[in-house]
This record gives structure tokens, C-alpha cells and sequence, in this order.
């Protein structure tokens, strides 16, 4: 076994993933130490919104190659989401004071997605079951 696929399967991200997560790390801790770190968050944040947009415009292309690229960046933002949604409760806490508000707000965040995710895969066997019917 390679030694990539090693990484992989022990921490199950791919490498360009890991340098990529230590190079946002490194982003942040510098932007941190020379105050400019709501302008970085800000800019990661829409640097994350831009990757989701076209993830979303490229899954439908019809064209091979560039449906490929949607599933890089499909597997990227999955990666990206939870740091992101991070940045954005801790952007959010800059102007929201309230606790409790601020923990709806990073309840919904963080499992949102999830939940809607479920729903809609829920949604999805229960159209299943109803197109194909079972014979006894």
C-alpha cells in the first residue's frame, strides 16, 4: 500500500486535503496575529460560498471532465464545511452577544445540513417504496 493511501485511510482525508487544512490553519493564525482576521474570515467564508456555487453549476455540465471537477470540489467543500461554519458562528459572535442565540444559531449551523440531509433521504426511500410495489 502507498504510502498516500495509508494517510488516507488513517485519517480519511487525501493529502492535498491535509496541506490544504494546515495552509488555512497557518492563514488564520497569521491574519490572528496581525488583527486582520474578520477580513480572512470574511474571505474564506466567500471563498467557500464561490466553491459551493460552482460545485452545484458544474454537477449537471454535460460534459465528463467538468462533472469531475464538481466531485473534487463537491469533496472539498464537505472537507471545508465544519471549519466554515466555525468562522461564520464565530463572524456572528462579533456582533451577537447573546448566548443563546448564538448557540441556536450554531446548533443550526452545524447540524442543519445534516438534518435536512436526513429528510431528504428519508423523503427519497419513501418515494422508492411507494413506486415499487412488493409481491408476496
Amino acid at each position: 500500500m502507498k504510502w498516500q493511501q495509508r494517510v488516507r485511510v488513517a485519517t480519511g482525508l487525501s493529502c492535498w486535503q491535509i496541506v490544504l487544512h494546515l495552509l488555512i490553519v497557518a492563514l488564520l493564525v497569521a491574519s490572528w496575529m496581525g488583527g486582520i482576521m474578520v477580513r480572512v474570515g470574511l474571505g474564506l467564508c466567500v471563498v467557500y460560498s464561490v466553491t459551493v456555487v460552482l460545485m452545484l453549476a458544474l454537477q449537471r455540465h454535460h460534459d465528463r471532465r467538468w462533472r469531475d471537477v464538481a466531485d473534487v470540489l463537491e469533496e472539498l467543500t464537505t472537507t471545508w464545511y465544519f471549519g466554515t461554519a466555525l468562522i461564520v458562528l464565530w463572524l456572528i459572535s462579533r456582533v451577537v452577544h447573546n448566548n443563546l442565540l448564538l448557540a441556536v444559531a450554531g446548533l443550526a449551523i452545524l447540524a442543519g445540513p445534516a438534518v435536512v440531509s436526513l429528510l431528504a433521504k428519508d423523503k427519497k426511500l419513501g418515494d422508492l417504496a411507494t413506486k415499487h410495489h412488493i409481491r408476496h
